[in-house]
């Protein structure tokens, strides 16, 4: 009281608890002033309702798990019976007036004739809707002898069969009996998915078995028993253990798998696997939703983001440092520029300057060479005059002495 407060008065098995307490205590209060408390026909209904308490005692026991499921399913499953009780009353009482009016003048002619000897209720089974649908429920539903009643009318009237006999058999058993059963079903199964309690109690008690049995797993494959896992002892442990090797059958984990296996498990990066590590990875594989090679991959790709991350961190300072560069790279272009234009400028005025004097020395080449191919035609002509006259005089000379010498 003190811890959930006005809470308590919200709570379905608090409120039969203390229905069931103060019944209790009024029933000893009339034992003790001895006011008769058998004759207090809620007094009786209250000592029944106590054994409503032994249901809440199942819930301790994990043993009783299907014990439990059953009498869960009844109590989420009451509302749903009192409606499919409702249903299968409208549809007899349907088939109850049809059978008044027309089966009950047959009934009581055959009852008349004899047919039904030794039989006093069998005469009266249609003559109200209360008998009619007696009758229906024990014939059709409980299935007790339907054929002692119904044969009989059906062979002096065999018009009854299939509006009232065969239609109430099969809109009642294979109808309304079926629909009450799949909608138990249904109801249930919906209860169970929204009883997040008892999910969470079946999950906890299932979660402590199995990871019992993985401890006892790791001691087996641990030979060492220096209370790690390497990937060698898991590998053989994969192959000798019997427990281990189901385990991992389970998960559709082969030997060429266990070093994967092994880098999930291994959280931490130490190249060995601790108890804790060995029973929260195996247990979380083995209960959840997706495969193992889901895992595998999502591994995987956990690992190729983080390469993925520090490559990019990588490609970015070197992009970073590159962009520096460039940028001074860049500037000092920009400066070299402005030193090779000063110094461009300066030789073109150096070369310009000396191309001038280069012109003005051409210029006075020209003249110089004009002169001196002047000045060597008059001396070719001068040299070819005096070789001129040498070869004349020689002629004569010789021509002198060649007569002299005929003389």
């Amino acid at each position: 009281i003190y811890v959930e407060r006005m809470g308590l008065l919200t709570n379905a098995s608090n409120i039969m608890d203390t229905a069931i307490i103060v019944l209790g205590f009024g029933e000893y209060l009339l034992a003790w002033f001895d006011a008769g408390a058998n004759g207090f026909g809620i007094v009786r209904v209250a000592r029944l309702v106590r054994l409503i308490r032994l249901a809440r005692v199942l819930r301790l026991f994990t043993v009783l798990k299907e014990l439990r499921r059953l009498i869960q399913m009844m109590g989420s499953c009451f509302k749903t019976l009192l409606w499919s009780c409702l249903l299968l009353l409208l549809v007899m009482t349907i088939f109850s007036v049809v059978a008044v009016e027309l089966i009950n003048p047959i009934v009581q002619q055959l009852a008349e004739e004899g047919t039904w000897a030794g039989c006093d209720r069998c005469g009266r089974s249609f003559s109200s809707t209360f008998m009619a649908n007696l009758t229906f429920f024990q014939t059709v539903v409980a299935g007790d002898s339907w054929g002692y009643i119904a044969v009989p009318v059906i062979q002096a009237a065999p018009w009854t069969a299939i509006p009232v006999f065969i239609g109430s058999l099969l809109i009642l058993v294979f109808g309304v009996l079926n629909l009450i059963v799949a909608v138990i079903v249904d109801t249930f199964a919906e209860g169970r998915d929204n009883d997040v309690s008892s999910k969470a109690i079946e999950m906890e008690s299932l979660e402590r078995q199995e990871k019992a049995l993985l401890a006892k797993m790791f001691e087996l494959i641990d030979k060492d028993g220096n209370g790690g896992l390497s990937l060698d002892e898991m590998t053989e442990g994969a192959k000798k253990v019997a427990t281990i090797r189901h385990w991992l059958r389970v998960m559709d984990i082969d030997r060429n798998d266990l070093r994967q296996l092994f880098l999930i498990v291994d959280e931490d990066g130490s190249g060995e696997i601790d108890p804790d590590e060995f029973i929260e990875a195996m247990f979380r594989m083995k209960n959840s939703d997706s495969k193992t090679a889901t895992k595998f991959v999502k591994h995987m790709v956990t690992r190729m983001d983080v390469s993925a991350k520090d490559m990019h961190s990588d490609v970015t300072l070197s992009l970073s440092s590159l962009a520096n560069t460039l940028g001074r790279t860049v500037n000092d272009m920009d400066d070299q520029k402005v030193v090779v234009k000063a110094e461009f400028d300066r030789h073109k005025t150096v070369v310009e300057t000396a191309l001038e004097k280069n012109e003005e020395r051409l210029a006075r080449w020209v003249e110089t060479e004009a002169a001196i191919q002047k000045k060597l035609e008059e001396q070719e002509s001068a040299i070819q005059r005096v070789i001129k006259d040498a070869v004349g005089k020689a002629s004569e000379e010789a021509l002198e002495g060649g007569l002299k010498a005929a003389q």
